[in-house]
C-alpha cells in the first residue's frame, strides 16, 4: 500500500488516530529534544505534519486556547511583528526572512503540537516527564564525559555546545527544585533528588560561571516563592550553599574560575564588554530598527568590531537584550522586554493565586533562559529556544486542561 492510500484510509484520518500519532511524536521529541538537535527535528517535523493534519480533519476548538490566553499571545505576536519588520529593514532581506522563519517562526511553533490538540492532564504529563528525562540524560552524559577527558579539558557539554548545555542547566536545576518540593510520590522525589544531585556535577563540569550565577540566584528564589516556612528553607538553602562553597574550594579548577567572574582583565569579560561596546554603538546609529535582522555578524565583523578586540568572528553579543537593541533597536527591544515582563508577571501571579506547579515550573524557565542570557545570547539557540517556547505550550495546555475537565492532579 503506497503512501496516499494509507493517507485515504478512513482508520488514518480519523482524529482520535490523528492525535494519538502526534502524541507519539511529541513524546519523541521530548525526549530527544536536549539529547540530539537532528533526532530531536525528526520528531518535531513529524509532530508539526500530524497537528496540519489535525487542524485540517478538525479545528473549531483552537480559538479556546487563544482566548483564554489572548495577552501572553499578544505579547508572542507583536515580538515577532517587529522583528520580521527589522528584517525588511535589513541590507540583506532574504537573509533577514530566512533567519527570521527559522530562528522565531520555527522555534516558537514548538509550542503548537500542543496547544492545538487539547489533550487531558495525563498525557500532558507524561510529555513533561519524557522531557524530565531527556533533561537528566544530558546531564548524566556531561559527567561522563567530563569523567573520561577531565586530564585534557574541564568544561563538557555532553551531546550539546558548552553554552547550550549550561542553559539547559540553568532551566533544568530550578525547575527540580520546585517540583521537589511539589511532589508527594515517594519515587518521584527520590528521582528527582538524584536530578538535582547529577545537575549539580554537571553543572560543575561545565563550568559556565553565567549559569553559576543564575542558579545561586533562581534557586533560592523558587524555594523562598514557594515555601511556607521561609525561616526553614533559608537554613536549608545556607547549608547548600556552605556545602557548595567547599567543593569549590576544594577544588582548584573551579575557585580559580570562580574568582574569575568580577575580573574585567580577564579575556572572556573584556571581550564581552568590547561587544557590549560595538552593539550599543550598532543601537545608537540604528535607534527604530536596528542594523537589521540577521546583520548582527556581517556589522560587527566589517564596521563595528572594536581594534582592541580578538575575538575576531564573533557572531552575537552574548547578551539577549544587548542583540535586539542592535539587530531590532528600541522597538524590538520593548517587544523583547514587555514579553519577557509580561510572562514572568503572568506565570508569578498565576502561581500565587492558584498554586499550579505549571506556573511556577514556567517562571523557572522563563528566568533560567533570562539570567543566562545576561551573558550568553541564548534565546535564539535552537535546543534553548525550543525548550522555553514547547514548555509555554505545556504549561499553558496543562492549566487550560486543569480548568476545561475541572480537577486538579497533586502529584505525578
Amino acid at each position: 500500500m503506497d503512501v496516499l492510500k494509507i493517507l485515504r484510509t478512513k482508520s488514518f484520518s480519523k482524529i482520535e488516530n490523528i492525535e494519538k500519532r502526534t502524541f507519539y511524536y511529541l513524546c519523541g521529541f521530548s525526549f530527544f529534544l536536549p539529547l540530539s538537535k537532528a533526532i530531536g527535528n525528526i520528531f518535531f517535523a513529524l509532530a508539526i505534519l500530524g497537528m496540519i493534519h489535525r487542524l485540517f480533519r478538525k479545528n473549531d476548538d483552537v480559538k479556546l486556547i487563544f482566548q483564554e490566553y489572548k495577552k501572553i499571545f499578544t505579547a508572542i505576536f507583536l515580538l515577532l511583528v517587529v522583528v520580521f519588520i527589522s528584517a525588511l529593514t535589513s541590507a540583506d532581506i532574504l537573509y533577514g526572512i530566512k533567519k527570521f522563519l527559522e530562528k522565531y517562526i520555527l522555534h516558537v511553533a514548538a509550542m503548537f503540537p500542543v496547544i492545538f490538540i487539547f489533550y487531558n492532564k495525563k498525557k500532558i504529563l507524561t510529555l513533561a516527564k519524557f522531557l524530565l528525562f531527556g533533561v537528566f540524560l544530558s546531564n548524566f552524559l556531561v559527567i561522563a564525559q567530563g569523567i573520561l577527558n577531565f586530564e585534557e579539558e574541564w568544561r563538557f557539554g555532553g551531546t550539546l555546545t558548552v553554552m547550550a548545555q549550561g542553559s539547559l542547566l540553568a532551566v533544568s536545576l530550578p525547575v527540580y527544585t520546585a517540583l521537589i518540593m511539589y511532589v508527594k510520590d515517594t519515587r518521584w522525589r527520590i528521582f528527582l533528588l538524584v536530578a538535582i544531585a547529577v545537575g549539580f556535577l554537571a553543572l560543575l563540569f561545565n563550568g559556565t560561571r553565567g549559569v553559576w550565577l543564575s542558579t545561586l540566584i533562581l534557586i533560592p528564589a523558587v524555594v523562598l516563592i514557594y515555601a511556607r516556612n521561609k525561616l526553614k528553607s533559608f537554613a536549608v538553602l545556607l547549608s547548600i550553599l556552605i556545602i557548595a562553597g567547599g567543593i569549590f574550594i576544594a577544588t582548584p579548577n573551579l575557585s580559580a574560575r570562580f574568582s574569575t567572574i568580577t575580573d574585567m582583565q580577564m579575556q572572556s569579560n573584556s571581550e564581552r564588554l568590547l561587544m557590549w561596546e560595538s552593539a550599543l554603538k550598532m543601537f545608537e546609529d540604528n535607534p527604530i530598527f536596528g542594523i537589521g535582522y540577521g546583520q548582527y555578524k556581517f556589522e560587527y565583523q566589517n564596521k563595528y568590531i572594536s581594534p582592541a578586540a580578538k575575538e575576531r568572528y564573533q557572531e552575537h553579543a552574548h547578551n539577549n537584550l544587548i542583540q535586539m537593541l542592535a539587530e531590532c533597536g528600541i522597538f524590538g527591544a520593548t517587544a523583547f522586554v514587555f514579553l519577557w515582563g509580561y510572562f514572568s508577571y503572568f506565570s508569578l501571579n498565576c502561581w500565587l493565586k492558584e498554586k499550579n506547579i505549571a506556573w511556577l515550573i514556567f517562571f523557572c524557565v522563563i528566568w533560567g533562559t533570562m539570567l543566562h542570557g545576561l551573558t550568553e545570547f541564548n534565546f535564539e539557540t535552537s535546543v534553548t529556544s525550543k525548550i522555553f517556547w514547547y514548555t509555554l505550550g505545556l504549561c499553558l495546555t496543562y492549566n487550560f486542561s486543569a480548568q476545561k475537565f475541572h480537577s486538579r492532579v497533586n502529584n505525578f
